[in-house]
């Protein structure tokens, strides 16, 4: 009989067992047998070349008093489509660019000054540089922070890789400044 019986183990455990009858030479059997190895591994491996999994939301963000002086609030996400919810009124912005979702969370500084942290995932690194280059540079100075940083008296945006990270207090105290730059250090460490 010309049957040949193929037996191909998977990583969870099971065996995937193949039976092929009347095969006229060993050449066409061995042939077909490749093919079907070569398929198989293909659709087992596939699995693993596809885009990296995003990290649990609350990861990108320091717990509270992980930095000093912070304690955060709870992280909402939202997905490039539902965008309008959180920045009715500049969302498009962020689309054009690339944006995939937004992660949002709100923290205290000392029990005196909230603040806003907000991660853009965007699509690509471009998309991360384009937003940045769009936001106006006046009253701001450069920082060594990602692949670039500005901050502002109540607030700091920097890029790194497909990320654009924007920090924002709601007032601004000498103190302000520094203790926004340790909390985007930490969320620039997680990224």
């Amino acid at each position: 009989m010309n049957d040949l019986r193929v037996e191909i183990p998977s990583s969870r455990g099971t065996t995937f067992v193949f039976r092929f009858s009347n095969f006229g030479t060993a050449r066409r059997a061995y042939a077909a047998a490749l093919r079907l190895a070569i398929a198989m591994a293909a659709l087992l491996l596939a699995p693993a070349c596809g885009p990296k999994p995003v990290s649990a939301p609350a990861a990108f963000f320091p717990e509270s008093n992980e930095v000093s002086g912070w304690s955060k609030g709870e992280t909402r996400t939202f997905e490039a489509d539902k965008l309008w919810e959180y920045i009715d009124g500049d969302a498009e912005r962020y689309i054009q660019a690339g944006v995939v979702r937004t992660l949002a969370t709100d923290y205290r500084y000392q029990n005196k000054v909230d603040a806003a942290a907000d991660i853009y995932v965007m699509k690509a690194p471009e998309g991360a540089r384009k937003v940045f280059d769009s936001e106006s540079p006046v009253g701001s100075q450069r920082l060594q922070l990602g692949d670039d940083a500005r901050l502002y008296p109540a607030s700091l945006t920097f890029r790194k890789g497909p990320y654009f990270v924007r920090l924002v207090a709601y007032k601004e105290a000498p103190e302000v400044g520094k203790a926004l730059v340790e909390l985007g250090k930490a969320i620039e460490r997680r990224l």
